[in-house]
């Protein structure tokens, strides 16, 4: 028992002497907040979805920051909102596209102050549209408010693909749409083109007596400036029909964007309507 318990002390001196010996390390640098903000890219551009416009670089000022490959509409790098940090100021942008990502695919420049912004491209010839971040998210009852907090961006084109649509209002729609449980529509937020609102409030419908704050397959809808419900062709085959979002999921206490782009079009393969969210908190 002895010789087991000298043979342990022995070995956690040696892991002890080769811990201090061989430091580990990370490389890091450090951010002035003074003079640095927060960025991410939103690829919003209003294209039929097509892989030789992915996005497979991206520069800041001439700095490498993401090399990946991404889908239309969705947020650089990926699929999940990340910032990048960028001196104040003025930021130059560059995405690249392509396998061997040399292929300049947008290059345009766009202001940052203090705080954190996002940065929707959504026209190659145009600079990105840019919102600031909330610093400060709306508060609630963590105990009796079941409300989550909407903001939405409207970003949306006419066929064309360079007229803007108008003015949409989002509202969530609830009910089965049938006689017995017709479908009822709540008011959320309206924006003109390249706007966006505030964070609104947004009930959720709680669901068991024990409920993980979570309301699950909700569906949103939008209204043009003169009270119709969007039109868009659902498939290939399809007839035009109301435009509905659907299968979201909010939770409690949470705040979300959700960005309409892309464009409308005479038929399914002319079409590239999106509705997306990013999750703020």
């Amino acid at each position: 028992m002895k010789t087991i318990l000298a043979l342990v002390s022995v070995c956690m001196v040696l892991l002890l002497a080769s811990c201090e010996t061989n430091e580990i390390t990370f490389g890091t640098t450090n951010i002035d907040l003074a003079k640095s903000a927060q960025v991410r890219l939103v690829y919003d551009i209003p294209v039929v979805s097509s892989t030789t416009l992915n996005i497979t670089r991206l520069k800041y000022n001439d700095q490498l920051v993401s090399e990946v490959s991404t889908a239309i509409g969705g947020i650089f790098p990926n699929s999940v909102a990340k910032y990048h940090v960028v001196p104040q100021g003025t930021v130059k942008v560059d995405a690249y596209k392509g396998t061997t990502k040399d292929v300049v695919q947008y290059s345009k420049t766009f202001d940052v102050g203090a705080g954190k912004y996002t940065a929707f491209i959504h026209n190659l010839s145009d600079v990105p549209f840019v919102i600031k971040d909330a610093d400060v998210f709306p508060s609630t009852d963590a105990w009796t408010d079941t409300l989550a907090h909407i903001q939405f961006v409207n970003l949306l084109y006419k066929a064309d693909g360079a007229t803007p649509y108008g003015t949409l209002f989002l509202k969530g729609r609830r009910g089965a749409g049938t006689t017995a449980s017709p479908y009822k529509y709540i008011d959320i937020a309206s924006c003109g083109f390249k706007e966006a609102s505030k964070l609104t409030p947004y009930k959720l419908v709680k669901s068991g007596t024990v409920w993980s704050g979570t309301e699950t397959g909700m569906v949103f809808v939008v209204f043009d400036a003169a009270g119709a419900l969007l039109k868009h062709y659902p498939s290939s085959s399809g007839a035009l029909t109301d435009y509905s979002a659907t299968g979201f999921s909010l939770g409690k206490g949470r705040n979300y964007i959700f960005h309409m782009n892309g464009k409308i079009g005479a038929k399914f393969a002319d079409q590239a309507i999106r509705m997306s969210t990013i999750t703020l908190n």
